[in-house]
This record gives structure tokens, C-alpha cells and sequence, in this order.
């Protein structure tokens, strides 16, 4: 609990942090005067003055804000006493170049997050190769077998995993390209997935070890990394997922491993640990766990490939955040695989426990999420006061301050609304509460 909640505080003040500096600097350069700057939000309990700026530190640890030279919706000013760093006396370009400063920001930082994650640590191969059919599920019933690369989707050529799970969501129906040693084939499948259905098809991993978990079964049994586990107890393993559902299958029970370890084949029982995993009803259930992580091949990347790597990441991040979204307002997508931050910060504990690394890259996905959501053309959002700005463009009028006060209001109430909404639906996947509601 502790670590969840210290990851979630670190990845949101960064984020916001982050995301007001963007205005902030901005807005220094157009000779907009900034009142204060703050990390966390009020009360204040200290700062100093520099200049015309406050820069202090508030009580409440949830990111910050930027108080810009009369920029605020709710103060009714005669135009004739906006003084030369006032925010209203800007023209409209300048406006809007400190309003995007934000966003732009938020994908800034997530591309020097992925470019230092990828130059630091390398980038994991990527595969479309199934190595695993659950029986019963739809990726079964439609013929997908283990083995198959899935290379387009609805005809488009795919070269990530995700991008063939997410049309399963979204459209009433896909038609995957796949091959194997056969040769190509088309596969149909004719429905839409629920909310909580999983398709029943898991990317392939050869079973072989990447690192030991300590105090962990694994540990005690005494594996070693790049150990290839052949088979438990006399049913050969296909790959990793295989291997898996096996151990998942078997909590508290002791099974024989066998082995393949520098050339030679072992041999060694094991006795299987047990995890309590969170379902997405709510449910609980208690799966096996042996302890160890599985072996990735890593392609090393100089500085300038890096960059070019984590923008290419990051843009194709943006485009699916914004795919998603359209989704969602059209219907096409569930509101309840909508995540809010009860959901963000057991993700943020999640990342954390799996190391800095796995932490940073849940914070540059965030990022690009807060980025783009704040360029959604909706009241109390940057990209709210830029439509406001557009209109008033076009039109060669400013809003009345009645007007754009109802706007304010009535956006803040929906939003308001709807973070209530997505936030039950972060508790009520929790079983305890769950049950207060009614769902078992």
C-alpha cells in the first residue's frame, strides 16, 4: 500500500509539474507575468519571491499549478486597465501557444523518458507470434492456433502486439492475416469482445528465465537465469504462456521440473507459491507463482536511434489515445475500460515494484494520456479555452463573461460527474466494496 501510494503521488505531481512548467516558460517568453508557481496544490506553506513569481511549495501533493497576469474566466476587467503582461492583452496566437505549451509538455517528456529507458536498457524484440489459445474463448472458436504470427489487422500491416488486441474492443468485427509454417490465412472474427472478455490469445515467450525473484519458490528451488524449462512433470512446454497457465493452475503443489541449463538437461522438483490476482469483476482468485521473470531479447540502440524510437513510440501512443477517445464518445468503446485513479495508482505500486525502469515508462505513457486529454475541446481544459479562442476569432467578438462563466460551470460539473463515474468504476473492480454494491 505504501509503495502504491508514493508511486501514484510521484507520477502525477511529476506529470502536472511537468505539465505547468510548459505554460510557465511559455508564457515567461511572451512577457505574460506569473503571479506564482507552485508544486502541489493549496493551501501554500512556504515559498520565496523572485521577481514578480511566488515559487512555493502547497499543502496538497497532487501536482501544481501556474497563476498567470489575469488569466482567469471568473473576473469581469474593463479591456482599457489590462496592463502589458497581463494574459488578456496578448493576441490570440500568443494565447494559444501558452495554452498547447502544456500538453506539448506532457509528449516532450514522455519522449525523453522512453529515449533514456531505450538507449539505457535497450529495446525487447517485438513479436506477433501467438504462443498460447486459451480453450473455450473466441480466439479458439475462430481457429487461431499456437504458432501464429498475426501480420495485419483488417488489412493494415501490424508490428505490435497491442495492435491487433485493441480492435477486439472497439470493432464489431476483425479479420486477422496470420502465418505459420503453412503459409497465410485469413481468420474472422465476427463479434465485438465485452468489457471483461478476454479474446484467449497470449504473445509467445520461449520459456527460459530472465531473473529470479528473491525469497521467492524459484529462489529456493535453486533456478538460474537463462535456465530453459523443457517441461513440468512429463507434459512438454510449448513457451512461456503455456508454462504459465500450468503454474497458475497448480497453487501450493509440488511438481518436477525439467531443465535445460548450459547444454546439460536437470531435473528438480518444485514446490509452487500462490498470489491472491484481482480479476476485472472484482473477484478474487488464488493462482500459482514460481518467482521468476522471463527472458527478453533486448536489441541495444545507440543515442540518435534512442530518439528516433521514443518519438516513433510516442507518436503512436498519441494516435491510439486519441483513436481511444473517439472511441469512447462514439460508443464504440466502454466507458468502464475507462482507468481513473484509483486504477492509476494500483498500475503506478504495480510499475513501481517491478523496478525505476517499469515505473518511468508507466509515468511517459501517463504523460502522453494527460498530454492529450487536455487538448480535448471541452470547458475547464486547455482545449477548451482554445476553442474559446477560435470562436472568438472567428466571429470577432469576445464571448460575454455570462457565457463563457456557463461554460466554465457546466463543464466543471461534467467533469466532476464523470470522475466520480470512472472512480466507482476503479472501486467497484475492488471485491470488498464490491460486495457493499451488490456484486458478487
Amino acid at each position: 500500500m505504501f509503495t502504491t501510494i508514493v508511486s501514484f503521488l510521484f507520477v502525477l505531481s511529476l506529470l502536472v509539474v511537468v505539465h505547468e512548467f510548459g505554460h510557465y516558460i511559455i508564457a515567461k517568453m511572451a512577457g505574460i507575468g506569473v503571479e506564482r508557481f507552485s508544486v502541489g496544490m493549496p493551501p501554500k506553506l512556504f515559498g520565496i519571491q523572485i521577481g514578480e513569481t511566488d515559487y512555493c511549495i502547497s499543502a496538497i501533493p497532487f501536482g501544481g499549478y501556474v497563476k498567470l497576469t489575469g488569466q482567469s474566466d471568473f473576473d469581469e476587467v474593463n479591456d482599457e486597465n489590462y496592463g502589458d503582461k497581463d494574459y488578456r492583452n496578448k493576441s490570440t496566437p500568443v494565447k494559444i501557444a501558452v495554452l498547447v505549451a502544456g500538453s506539448l509538455m506532457n509528449l516532450l517528456t514522455a519522449v525523453v523518458i522512453f529515449s533514456v529507458i531505450f538507449w539505457s536498457s535497450g529495446v525487447p524484440e517485438e513479436t506477433t507470434r501467438i504462443g498460447l489459445v486459451e480453450e473455450g474463448t473466441l480466439a479458439s472458436e475462430v481457429g487461431l492456433r499456437i504458432g501464429d504470427e498475426i501480420i495485419a489487422v483488417n488489412g493494415s500491416e501490424i508490428n505490435r502486439w497491442q495492435e491487433a488486441l485493441l480492435p477486439l474492443y472497439t470493432n464489431d468485427g476483425v479479420t486477422f492475416t496470420v502465418k505459420n509454417e503453412n503459409g497465410e490465412r485469413t481468420v474472422d472474427v465476427p463479434r465485438k469482445l465485452g468489457e471483461t472478455e478476454e479474446f484467449g490469445i497470449y504473445q509467445h515467450y520461449d520459456a527460459q528465465v530472465g531473473t529470479i525473484i528473491s525469497d521467492s519458490p524459484a529462489e529456493r528451488a535453486g533456478f538460474q537465469p537463462q535456465d530453459k524449462i523443457l517441461a513440468i512433470d512429463s507434459e512438454s512446454i510449448i513457451g512461456w504462456e503455456h508454462m504459465r497457465k500450468i503454474i497458475e493452475a497448480n497453487p501450493d503443489v509440488e511438481k518436477e521440473f525439467s531443465i535445460e541449463r548450459k547444454g546439460e538437461t536437470i531435473k528438480f522438483p518444485v514446490k509452487i507459491g500462490h498470489v491472491t490476482r484481482d480479476m476485472p469483476d472484482g473477484s478474487k482468485i488464488t493462482v500459482g507463482r514460481v518467482g521468476y521473470t522471463p527472458h527478453i531479447s533486448i536489441l541495444k540502440v545507440g543515442f540518435i536511434s534512442s530518439i528516433k524510437m521514443a518519438v516513433d513510440n510516442t507518436v503512436y501512443l498519441i494516435v491510439n489515445t486519441v483513436d481511444f477517445f473517439f472511441k469512447l464518445i462514439t460508443g464504440r468503446m466502454s466507458a468502464k475500460l475507462v482507468g481513473g485513479p484509483v486504477m492509476i495508482a494500483r498500475m503506478a505500486g504495480e510499475n513501481a515494484k517491478s523496478g525505476f525502469a517499469s515505473l518511468m515508462g508507466f509515468t511517459a505513457f501517463i504523460s502522453i494520456n494527460l498530454g492529450v486529454l487536455n487538448l480535448i475541446p471541452f470547458p475547464v481544459l486547455d482545449g477548451g479555452h482554445i476553442a474559446f479562442l477560435l470562436i472568438e476569432s472567428v466571429f470577432r467578438r469576445k464571448l460575454s463573461h455570462k457565457v463563457r462563466m456557463a461554460f466554465q460551470q457546466a463543464g466543471t460539473l461534467v467533469l466532476f460527474l464523470l470522475m466520480i463515474y470512472i472512480t466507482l468504476n476503479d472501486v467497484m473492480r475492488i471485491d470488498t466494496i464490491a460486495r457493499l454494491f451488490g456484486r458478487n
